[in-house]
C-alpha cells in the first residue's frame, strides 16, 4: 500500500563549511522529527564523513536517512547527489576527493568543518577544501553517480548563485536527469523560470537547511510504499504509481494526516 511521506532532501551538517554549529547529527534528527519529516537527505558540500553519525543518531526513530552529497562541479554548479547506501555514497566521496582542489581549509575564510560521531563528539576537522568546486565535470560526475546507482539532479535552480542555469543556461539533455530543484515556492520559482510552467521535470522542493530552525522549512511529499531510497528514485521517475507533490494533495489531506507517522 502506497502513501504519502514528507521530505526534505537537502540538509547539511557541521561539516559544511557554511553550516551551523547547532547541525550536529543529533539535533538534526530531533529536529526532523519535531518537524514531522518523514525522510531527510544529508547532502554536505563535497563530502560525506557525517552521513553515517546522522544514520546512527536517526537509528531507533521513524526517521529515514538518505545518503548523499551536495557536489560543486567545474562548472560552477551545485549538484545534488543522492545513493543507495552508505556505502555508495563513501565510494563516491574518494572520486570526489580525488577531484578537489590542493590546499588546506582556511576556517576564518570559509568555515569549520566538523566530522562528528552520533553524539557530536568531534572526531576531527576535515582540512580539504569543499568550498570550492572540484576539478571534475558536470558530465564526469553524473557518470560515477550512475555508476553507483544513484540518481542526481541540480539544486536550487531558481537563486542567482551556484545554479546549473546561471551557470550554464540550460539543462544538457544528456544527463540522464529527471528532476530539478528549486528552493522557492512553485509560483515564485515559475515567476523567475517560464519553462517550470510546463516542464517533464519532477520538481523537488528542499530547504538546503544550514541552520537547524529551518530543517522542513521546504519540502516534498512522495508517494511510496515504504521510505526508502529505491523507491524515491521511483517516484522521482513517475514509475509504478508512485509520484511526488509539493503540498499535500488537498483531495488527500484527511486521510495524509491518518498515513503519516506521528512521533512524540
Amino acid at each position: 500500500m502506497q502513501k504519502w511521506y514528507s521530505a526534505d532532501l537537502h540538509i547539511h551538517t557541521v561539516l559544511s563549511p557554511c553550516g551551523d554549529l547547532s547541525m550536529g547529527p543529533r539535533d538534526i534528527v530531533r529536529y526532523a522529527l519535531q518537524k514531522k519529516i518523514n525522510i531527510i537527505a544529508i547532502t554536505d558540500h563535497n563530502s560525506a564523513k557525517n552521513v553515517k553519525a546522522v544514520m546512527d543518531a536517526a537509528d531507533g526513530t521513524n526517521l529515514k536517512v538518505i545518503a548523499g552529497m551536495e557536489v560543486y562541479v567545474r562548472e560552477g554548479a551545485h549538484i545534488i547527489c543522492l545513493f543507495p547506501a552508505l556505502k555508495n555514497v563513501i565510494t563516491f566521496q574518494k572520486f570526489i576527493y580525488a577531484n578537489l582542489q590542493q590546499g588546506i581549509n582556511d576556517e576564518t575564510l570559509f568555515g569549520e568543518q566538523i566530522i562528528c560521531d552520533k553524539d557530536e563528539n568531534i572526531l576531527a576537522e576535515c582540512e580539504r577544501l569543499l568550498a570550492l568546486p572540484i576539478n571534475a565535470s558536470l558530465h564526469k560526475v553524473a557518470h560515477q553517480v550512475a555508476g553507483l546507482g544513484g540518481i542526481m539532479y541540480p539544486a536550487h535552480i531558481d537563486r542567482q548563485s551556484f545554479s546549473i542555469l546561471r551557470v550554464l543556461g540550460f539543462i544538457p539533455d544528456d544527463l540522464n536527469i529527471n528532476a530539478v530543484e528549486i528552493s522557492q515556492p512553485l509560483q515564485e520559482a515559475q515567476r523567475r523560470l517560464r519553462f517550470l510552467r510546463n516542464t517533464n521535470y519532477t520538481i523537488i522542493r528542499a530547504s538546503d537547511a544550514h541552520f537547524v530552525d529551518n530543517i522542513g522549512d521546504a519540502r516534498t511529499f512522495f508517494k511510496l510504499a515504504e521510505p526508502s531510497f529505491a523507491e524515491i528514485s521511483m517516484a522521482i521517475k513517475r514509475q509504478n504509481g508512485r509520484r511526488t507533490a509539493l503540498e499535500p494533495p488537498e483531495e488527500k489531506n484527511r486521510k495524509y494526516a491518518r498515513t503519516i507517522p506521528t512521533y512524540s
